[in-house]
Order: C-alpha cells, then sequence, then structure tokens
C-alpha cells in the first residue's frame, strides 16, 4: 500500500522477508509480548503477531480493527509507558528506528537470563548517501559528529549500533537474522534475540 510518493507500508517485495524475521522471533520466544511501534494498517499483526502471547499496536493514525493500540507518536509512547511488560519491540520505522532503539535501550531493564527481541527495519540508507547520519543511529553506533563514507559502510554503521544497543542493555546477542529490501533503496531487515 502505497502511503505517499515516498514511502511504502510493506512493500510487496520485501514483506515475505519480513515476515519470515518475524516468525523467527516468535520461535525462539513462544511467550512473546510485542510492542509494536510502528503497526500501520496491522499487516505484521494478521501475518505473525496475532500469534504472540500479547500485542500491544502504536501509530499515529487510528485503524478501527481489533487491536489494543495507542494513537500517538511512538516516541512520546516509548518515554512514558512503563516497558518492562514487553519483551518484543517491533521498530518497523519508514526511516531509522535509532531513537526508538535509544529509547528502548535507555528505559527497559533485561534481568539475567532474560531474552528480549527487537525486529529493526532501517531505511536510513538515502540519508547516509547524502552524507548525513541519523543522531541516534550515529549515538549508537558511537561514533562523533562526522563519519566519512558512511553510506558505503552501511553495514559496518549498522553493526556497530547493533552492538551498541547490547552493550547498553547489558546483553549480547543471541540469534541475528537479517534481510535486504529487494527495491533500490537499500532498506535493512534485523531481527534480533538479546
Amino acid at each position: 500500500t502505497t502511503v505517499d510518493s515516498k514511502k511504502t507500508t510493506n512493500h510487496r517485495k520485501s514483506r515475505s522477508d519480513k515476515v519470515e524475521l518475524r516468525r523467527r522471533v516468535l520461535e525462539v520466544m513462544p511467550e512473546a509480548r510485542v510492542l509494536d511501534a510502528f503497526a500501520g494498517s496491522g499487516s505484521m499483526y494478521r501475518n505473525v503477531w496475532s500469534e504472540a502471547a500479547s500485542y500491544v499496536a502504536c501509530d499515529q493514525r487510528w485503524y478501527p480493527d481489533e487491536r489494543l493500540a495507542y494513537v500517538v507518536d511512538n516516541r512520546i509512547l516509548l518515554r512514558n509507558i512503563d516497558l518492562q511488560p514487553f519483551n518484543v519491540f517491533d521498530l518497523d520505522a519508514y526511516g531509522s528506528p535509532w531513537e526508538q532503539v535509544a529509547i528502548v535501550c535507555a528505559r527497559r531493564k533485561v534481568a539475567p537470563g532474560e531474552l528480549i527481541a527487537m525486529v529493526l527495519t532501517d531505511g536510513s540508507r538515502l540519508n547516509l548517501k547524502m552524507g548525513g547520519v541519523p543522531l541516534a543511529l550515529r549515538q549508537m553506533a558511537g561514533f562523533g559528529t562526522k563519519v566519512a563514507g558512511a553510506s558505503v559502510l552501511q553495514d559496518e554503521v549498522v553493526e556497530r549500533a547493533i552492538a551498541g544497543a547490547a552493550k547498553l542493555l547489558r546483553c549480547e546477542v543471541l540469534y541475528r537474522w537479517e534481510a535486504r529490501g529487494k527495491t533500490g533503496a537499500g532498506v535493512l531487515y534485523n531481527a534480533l534475540i538479546l
């Protein structure tokens, strides 16, 4: 479904990969309690998350369906509700999910032996190509104000950001599955179990 000329919700060419990554998370975490911070019209809920132990959606637009949902900017939500009840954070952003990742890392405490998952859609390649690195991505990756050649090093930048998130959560990455978007946008999809 095209939202506008620049943003696409669940591009048909990548949808099966996105579903598969979430299915893998459910296989490892059968008691998944999901906070879907970019829930949209509910495609991932209908295809996967409806099988989770619990699910809460968040989107800036209201969708009249059966999902329990917050209608608000997810950054406000992530900063104001108790994140402890959730062990899966689906951060399927149009652009960069790293501001939301940083908020989760700052606010969600992980107990020893506890598993937590993040599903990330990173569409920041266009920013990287233009020489910019989103502030939160830069911070999570441990870079200063300038990152020369970031567009060619997208994989390394994301790798470092994932390591930074794990460090902030005081966790290690146990499982990581990755897929690449099938369009020219250079979108990266990652599912992490920490």
